[in-house]
């Protein structure tokens, strides 16, 4: 549907992929991104009719390098989009902070994609923020039909303005599905084209500050646009209590108000744009006494009526976060809105459960509770089983387990615990110099993934070798950016689109970068792991191992594909002493401990049949199926 033309037809889309249709429409020409969820689904989308219509799309290396590819798309005069997750714009920063004063020429769209709640990543930060310090303006849609418009109109406002334009979403925008317009798709294509003008895009001391100037006067232009924007609307309807909404609070309100029957007692300001459009905040101020701010995650319009209601001499009560009748973190609901509503208007209200929520709470309650585990047969789970051993076999206590942002976090969680820190993408490195130059006695090993090796592994890398760190890092290898979504990545060889390219080893990488002890093990062949482990450990210096093993649910694919059955193990139970080092050690949740006959099981719902699990048995009491 993405790449269709089907003007004024409805169709379902996902959130991510109505930004890319309005990328389209807006007739975007290049398209980057990295990997990260909620957004990833963004660029797949573009990707899969990029060769249609002509677009370039990348999975770059990591956001700052896919937001400087976008930043060199439009100073050239060509649409450019970068998607990334929140935290990737913390990547992102350093050029946003110098483009924001050059300004482009071609559209340039930052997508921002959330996460309140943290429900796929290490924190919930809020990406406002960006676009105040930066001083750039942002769009925020309230449904996914205003997501793929607001896209469209973001382009435009881009070039009108000549500022990058940013698109903050959230991830109930992202991965929610409903009907959407299709509009036109632009079918222009622009010759690139690069003036030069060292004065505007060389950003050095002396010629950076006339350019702040330049940006500041921007914001003027900024403010009026924003006032007369469709995404921005005043709703005066009672006088009891006026609300401000942005983003998908808005369709929370909306549905609190029905339900509470306050249409007629409530006015309210639906915000899609920061800056604020200042003048509408202004009417509701004049027409209400208390105000009740509706926002995700930080209190950033609260603060901004305040200083309103300060700068306009209003006696308006505003109420949001700060005063506690919001809550303060996690992202909304219906609920929750219609909570704060309830108590703000002193309503008595008493919710009572649907019989799908009803259903739903009693099925909570009753599934037992479960820890996030990796999957069964995952090389992730031999690795840690390999590096375990070599660590005891070592003899030196238990080591300092430096982690990293990716399936393998999972390895913080018992039975495997084997992250003892997770910070940031490729933090892992270089927290593991921290240690070893702190001087601490155990034994260090970062822990990082073949896509985050190549996102921001490799500069910490160079600087544990060259500030003479003792280390040993474990390059997580499972060919595939995994946990987001089985995205390509620099070290399997294929581009965005599938295509055949260079293939760039980690191997290769780590001895450019120094290291002299290099190795590359199967993590499946657990007493060769082991032993090449145990040897990195001992080694005075930097050493590198890469663990290659393909990701489990590939390999499935791939054998249902191609009609090859599963070799599935099995516990004879006659044999298994029951000592439970399968589990308490090894921890493939396929494996299942038997109350009655004390002895372990095999589901073989789960089983993958990696056969590690035989490996690791130290009677030798877990063997293949045999054929019927």
């Amino acid at each position: 549907m993405v790449g269709q033309e089907r003007v004024g037809e409805r169709v379902l889309l996902l959130g991510n992929e109505a930004i890319a249709r309005g990328a389209v429409e807006a007739g975007v020409q290049v398209a980057t991104s990295y990997p990260g969820t909620p957004s990833s689904e963004i660029l797949e989308a573009i990707a899969a009719v990029s060769a249609k219509l002509g677009i370039h799309a990348e999975w770059s290396t990591n956001e700052k390098v896919a937001f400087e590819v976008a930043i060199g798309a439009a100073i050239s005069g060509v649409r450019a989009i970068s998607s990334m997750k929140h935290v990737g714009v913390n990547v992102a920063a350093d050029p946003l902070f110098s483009v924001n004063q050059t300004g482009v020429i071609g559209g340039l769209v930052l997508v921002t994609a959330d996460d309140p709640g943290a429900y796929a990543s290490q924190n919930e930060q809020d990406n406002r923020n960006y676009a105040l310090a930066s001083e750039v303006p942002m769009l925020e849609p309230a449904d996914i039909q205003e997501a793929k418009e607001m896209t469209v109109k973001a382009f435009d406002i881009s070039e009108e303005l000549e500022l990058p334009v940013m698109l903050r979403l959230t991830s109930r925008i992202c991965h929610a599905r409903a009907d959407v317009i299709l509009g036109p798709i632009r079918k222009e294509k622009r010759q690139a084209k690069f003036n030069k003008d060292p004065m505007r895009w060389v950003m050095m001391a002396g010629r950076s500050r006339p350019r702040h100037k330049w940006l500041h006067d921007r914001m003027q232009q900024v403010q009026d646009l924003v006032e007369n924007l469709e995404f921005n609307r005043l709703e005066i309807n009672g006088l009891e209590l006026g609300i401000i909404a942005s983003g998908v609070s808005y369709v929370y309100v909306k549905e609190a108000v029905r339900d509470l029957g306050l249409d007629d007692r409530v006015s309210v300001l639906k915000v899609g744009t920061y800056p604020l459009p200042r003048t509408s905040v202004t009417k509701l101020l004049d027409s209400v006494k208390t105000v009740l701010v509706f926002e995700e995650v930080e209190p950033i319009i609260e603060q901004y009526v305040k200083t309103v209601a300060f700068d306009e001499k209003k006696q308006v009560d505003i109420r949001g976060k700060l005063s506690g009748d919001v809550q303060r973190q996690w992202d909304l609901n219906v609920d929750s809105v219609l909570e704060s509503l309830a108590q703000v208007m002193k309503i008595n209200h008493q919710h009572v459960p649907t019989e799908r929520e009803s259903l739903v709470k009693k099925a909570v309650e009753t599934a037992p509770p479960r820890i996030l585990s990796l999957c069964a047969g995952c090389p992730h789970a031999a690795t840690y089983y390999a590096l375990k051993r070599a660590v005891y076999k070592l003899a030196k206590g238990p080591a300092i387990y430096s982690g990293d942002i990716g399936c393998y976090t999972l390895g913080a969680n018992i039975p495997i615990d084997m992250q003892d820190t997770n910070y940031c993408m490729g933090a892992s490195i270089g927290m593991g110099c921290g240690f070893s130059q702190a001087g601490v006695k155990e034994p260090v090993v970062a822990t990082i993934g073949d896509s985050t090796f190549f996102h921001s592994g490799i500069p910490a890398l160079i600087n544990a070798v060259y500030n003479q760190a003792r280390l040993t890092v474990v390059v997580f290898d499972n060919r595939a950016t995994a946990m987001t979504g089985f995205q390509p990545h620099p070290g399997t060889g294929i581009t965005a689109l599938g295509d055949k390219t260079k293939e760039i080893r980690v191997e290769d990488m780590a001895k450019a970068c120094g290291v002299e002890f290099v190795e590359v093990v199967d993590p499946h062949q657990l007493d060769d792991a082991i032993a090449v482990m145990h040897r990195a450990l001992k080694y005075e210096g930097v050493s590198v191992v890469i663990s290659r093993g393909q990701c489990v649910r590939e390999v499935l694919r791939e054998a249902r594909r191609e009609g090859v059955a599963t070799q599935l193990y099995e516990v004879d139970v006659g044999r298994c002493n029951g000592c439970k080092v399968c589990i308490t050690m090894f921890g493939c949740p396929s494996l299942t401990w038997e109350q009655e006959s004390k002895t372990v099981e095999i589901d073989h719902v789960l089983c993958s049949g990696c056969g590690v699990c035989a490996q690791v048995c130290p009677i030798k009491a877990i063997h293949p199926v045999e054929a019927e």
